[in-house]
């Protein structure tokens, strides 16, 4: 008997299910023709099985939810149970999502996606959560975890204490990311505001916020930085006022994402901050000044 056949087995009879090996098997098999495989075949199975028993098949995941920490998920399709703090909300890229962004506790910080199909209210960023009943899964050589209309959120009194990751990176900035610039914001859930709504709650009156979303390159390899007003402050000498000023006076927003592209792309810097798995989330930037001697030279013109 195979270790899949065994796994499915043990859960089935965890839920008062009864099946032989080889009616799992011949589950599997005809899941293998349409290249079904791995956890999602396993799920497949159980599902059938349990469907088949008069059980309700979603209870049986839900009922198998288990409570990790963060740093402690290591494997895919798994059910899991968390107690996290919300450390940052990103722009939604697809009407399937209700929310991304990222979460944390003591042991590290994870992504996570509500999707549509959630009854999930949004999460506020800075506030603690329990999430039960959040789905693992690898994506891009990730982990992160998925909402949907089984998982539930409570928002708790304490406060979750997160341990983030710190870096120091040095290297060229090479581009400067749309959503850069003088940006509105919802004032229910911080989401950016496009064309006067907000992708959660509709029409909004949004509030005014500054920030530079920048690609940071080594020559090896990249760093998505994220910085926020106070950081874009200390980089460009534009606050938040000024900012609002330039598009007033020039009658288009986008002039300040055009300056902000002209004055660092193609700049060197070393900036540290809070490696999120996806953004370095600046906490200090400065500019560095590269040096070449003549044998440096000579080798960069033969190079070309």
């Amino acid at each position: 008997m195979s270790n899949d056949v065994a796994d499915i087995q043990a859960t089935l009879k965890n839920i008062g299910v009864t099946a032989t090996p080889e009616q799992i098997q011949s589950n599997l098999n005809a899941l293998f023709k349409f290249n079904v495989t791995g956890n999602e075949a396993k799920r497949n199975v159980v599902r059938s099985l349990a469907k088949s028993a008069g059980i309700d098949p979603l209870a049986v995941f839900k009922a198998g939810s288990t409570p990790v920490h963060v740093g402690e998920i290591k494997e895919d399709g798994k059910w899991v149970s968390l107690r996290v703090k919300v450390i940052q909300l990103w722009d939604s890229t697809s009407d399937k999502i209700t929310q991304s962004g990222l979460i944390g506790d003591e042991t590290g910080v994870i992504k996570f996606t509500i999707w549509r199909t959630s009854s999930a209210l949004p999460l506020e960023e800075g506030k603690s959560y329990e999430i039960k009943s959040a789905v693992t899964n690898f994506f891009n050589e990730r982990y992160q975890v998925n909402l949907n209309k089984n998982s539930t959120v409570a928002q708790l009194t304490e406060e979750v204490t997160v341990t983030q990751q710190t870096e120091t990176f040095t290297g060229v900035i090479v581009d400067v990311q749309t959503g850069s610039g003088l940006i509105k914001r919802c004032p229910e859930c911080n989401r950016q505001v496009k064309k006067g709504e907000c992708g959660e709650h509709g029409q909004v009156e949004g509030i005014y916020d500054l920030r530079i979303k920048a690609v940071l390159d080594n020559g090896v390899e990249i760093r998505e930085l994220l910085l926020d007003a106070e950081m874009t402050h200390q980089l460009t000498g534009i606050n938040l006022e000024k900012a609002k000023d330039m598009v007033h006076a020039a009658l288009d927003q986008s002039v300040v994402f055009t300056e902000f592209e002209g004055m660092i792309t193609g700049k060197y810097y070393e900036v540290s901050g809070n490696n999120t798995g996806r953004y370095l989330i600046v906490k200090k930037i400065n500019p560095v000044t590269i040096t070449l001697n003549a044998a440096q030279i000579e080798a960069a013109v033969e190079a070309v």
